[in-house]
């Protein structure tokens, strides 16, 4: 592996699949943001739903008029060479490097770039039964609905965001202009109330998380009423359970949102058992 600093915490790093830390400085990424990124919880040397971030990043490739590499191998391989109990891949995938300007030659090969970090700790490690969750003061503008869904590199609304809070809260909601919810700076929103599952409409702007996904799939298969909606301030309010989800943690039930305060409720735990127990904690 190419030499980091020990306190990085980085088991592995790869550029185009070799020993490298080092990416052009003309890399369209870097310059303009031009590119797509997947963060997977990877266990013992197996990146977790893997075939489902592919397809969201083969996808993304699509929509932007992305090369996509063919390096599925090389990341399943290099996962499963760390062999770590827990760890987090981060595949990255830019148009590649270019001349200055935004022409992009059709020739213009992509750069992919892989790092293996330890797995932080879950939120849940020391058996709190919540997280506390904070309203952002910083808003996301709706996207062109070429871009709503993918987990693209123009992340500068999240960045602004985690400015706002230290180590007090687990995540900041992120809401556009007119005061919907949208979600979280590093995860998707669920409500529940009288029965009913409720998440963000995403088709403006927002990540279609991997593992929001797989709620909604469970929920329906098990005949839970679910909506994707609009969510407003209103409807946290009235809420009588709310959970976060994400590719490294899984589901993460919230126990505050500023002052408003939630339980751990029964479908919350239902789909914690059924989808998160031996793979996330």
């Amino acid at each position: 592996m190419a030499r980091l600093r020990a306190e990085d915490n980085v088991q592995f790093v790869t550029v185009n699949g070799a020993d490298s830390t080092v990416c052009s400085v003309l890399d369209r990424g870097l310059q303009f943001g031009d590119g797509l990124f997947e963060t997977m919880l990877c266990v013992s040397g197996t990146p977790v739903d893997f075939a489902e971030h592919w397809v969201r990043l083969a996808e993304g490739c699509r929509r932007l008029g992305i090369d996509c590499p063919a390096i599925q191998r090389d990341v399943t391989a290099a996962v499963a060479r760390q062999g770590a109990p827990k760890a987090v891949a981060k595949l990255i995938v830019t148009r590649g490097s270019t001349e200055r300007g935004y022409r992009c030659v059709p020739s213009v090969r992509p750069n992919w770039i892989l790092t293996i970090t330890d797995a932080p700790e879950h939120p849940l490690a020391h058996g709190n039964e919540g997280v506390a969750v904070k309203l952002c003061r910083t808003r996301v503008s709706l996207d062109d609905p070429q871009l709503a869904g993918l987990k693209h590199l123009n992340r500068l609304p999240q960045v602004l965001a985690r400015r706002e809070w230290d180590t007090e809260y687990h995540d900041g909601l992120l809401a556009d202009h007119g005061g919907r919810i949208v979600e979280g700076c590093t995860s998707n929103l669920f409500l529940v109330a009288q029965g009913t599952l409720r998440t963000p409409d995403l088709t403006a702007c927002g990540v279609r998380g991997i593992v929001r996904q797989k709620v909604l799939d469970h929920s329906i298969a098990l005949g839970i009423p679910c909506e994707v909606t609009t969510l407003g301030l209103r409807e946290i309010e009235r809420a009588e359970e709310v959970f976060l989800t994400n590719s490294v943690y899984g589901i993460v039930p919230v126990s505050a949102i500023e002052d408003m305060r939630y339980r751990l409720g029964p479908m919350t735990m239902r789909l914690m058992k059924d989808l998160c127990r031996d793979v996330y904690y």
